[in-house]
């Protein structure tokens, strides 16, 4: 069984972006917190706290049956997660359904110039390059 990514220490998270940037640059080959599919963002403003935007790696996804393209997302593996097929991922021909479906608010994102579903692969490169632990891989138990 695979290992998903979960954010299992969020207190330690000191909103350096590192993790955002590092799957930005081995996923997508470019250094943009616009084009990573793990977001950081602050609630209640520049004092408040930090929050992590990453698919959990469901071990039945609901994004892959609302998907309608046929192919374009499907299960990444039975130990959850997914994998968009950017050859046939298209949003300017739906209504970004995958979007909607996902339970995690912001987990999916569609890329505006590519036009491609943007989503966590659970390839872990972010849990290495986070400077304070935030983020790990583990077994999946259950759910999402």
């Amino acid at each position: 069984m695979s290992n998903r990514l979960r954010v299992a220490y969020l207190e330690r998270c000191i909103g350096c972006y590192q993790c955002a940037l590092a799957c930005a640059r081995v996923n997508e080959k470019v250094l943009s917190v616009d084009r990573t599919s793990i977001k950081v963002r602050t609630v209640g403003g520049y004092e408040g706290a930090f929050v992590v935007v990453v698919c959990r790696g469901c071990l039945d996804p609901p994004c892959v049956p609302a998907c309608p393209i046929e192919g374009a997302i499907r299960s990444r593996t039975k130990g959850g997660g997914v994998l968009v097929n950017r050859k046939i991922c298209d949003s300017s021909k739906c209504n970004q359904e995958c979007v909607e479906a996902c339970p995690i608010p912001g987990a999916i994102h569609v890329d505006p110039d590519l036009h491609n579903a943007i989503v966590c692969r659970q390839c872990g490169i972010c849990t290495k390059f986070c400077p304070t632990g935030v983020l790990i891989m583990e077994e999946p138990k259950s759910g999402f």
